[in-house]
């Protein structure tokens, strides 16, 4: 597949090589566009370097880009140690949530991947060191507001799950509260609570799995405006 190049402008700026590279995305990738939970999963992606010298460590990051308004949030990155010259190298199985980075509007977006994202390496041309995917981004952002979820707190155990898990979770004032699982393809499988008068503390929520199909689900538990999402794996 062809990738567009987004022109980022960045200065050149010293960085761990002594030797001038040109690192870019190679031109294979793939992933899974994100369900209701935001997290777009089993990212892979080539970067190549195409200088004759070895490259050191270098960042790559990757964004989401809105090609309306040309504003773009980093959402991941990840480090490579070093790099060979006139080679690639493929990462993978990469998952990135989307809610982890505060301020990103609803809407439809491009996934872009960009090469030495923290200019760790100098380099001679930065014109080829970002690229647009293919496919649409559709993200509902979480709303920002009162968070009575303490989202540090929320966790899933046992996960994997056979028969059964606990979601433990911890409220910062009294909220009501709705816990709902969806499948991977963002279709609600089950409603396992809602229930109004929940004061701050500390708790637990049972989930039986037993009746599920193997496979990767999602539990969101929301209070109010706030929602945090956790990925259930079931296997039997």
């Amino acid at each position: 597949m062809n990738m567009k190049q987004l022109l980022l402008i960045a200065a050149v700026c010293g960085g761990t090589s002594l030797v001038a590279q040109d690192l870019a995305p190679g031109i294979n990738y793939s992933y899974n566009p994100p369900a209701a939970d935001g997290i777009i999963t089993d990212i892979t992606i080539d970067v190549v370097n195409n200088d004759n010298s070895s490259a050191g460590s270098f960042d790559v990051s990757m964004y989401l880009y809105d090609q309306a308004t040309t504003n773009y949030w980093v959402i991941g990155t990840t480090n490579v140690p070093s790099l060979s010259g006139n080679s690639l190298i493929t990462i993978s199985n990469w998952d990135i949530d989307i809610n982890d980075t505060p301020g990103i509007p609803g809407g439809t977006y491009r996934l872009g991947v960009w090469v030495d994202s923290n200019e760790d390496i100098t380099e001679g041309d930065e014109n080829d060191n970002t690229g647009l995917l293919a496919g649409n981004i559709v993200y509902s952002a979480t709303a920002i507001g009162d968070h009575a979820i303490d989202a540090a707190s929320v966790t899933v155990f046992p996960n994997p799950s056979s028969i059964g898990t606990t979601l433990n979770y911890t409220l910062t004032e009294e909220s009501s509260i709705s816990i709902d699982i969806f499948d991977a393809l963002g279709n609600k499988v089950e409603s396992v609570q809602s229930q109004t008068g929940f004061g701050p503390g500390s708790y637990t929520h049972s989930i039986n799995t037993e009746n599920y199909a193997n496979g990767i689900y999602f539990v969101t538990i929301t209070s109010g405006v706030a929602q945090v999402t956790r990925r259930i794996s079931v296997v039997h």
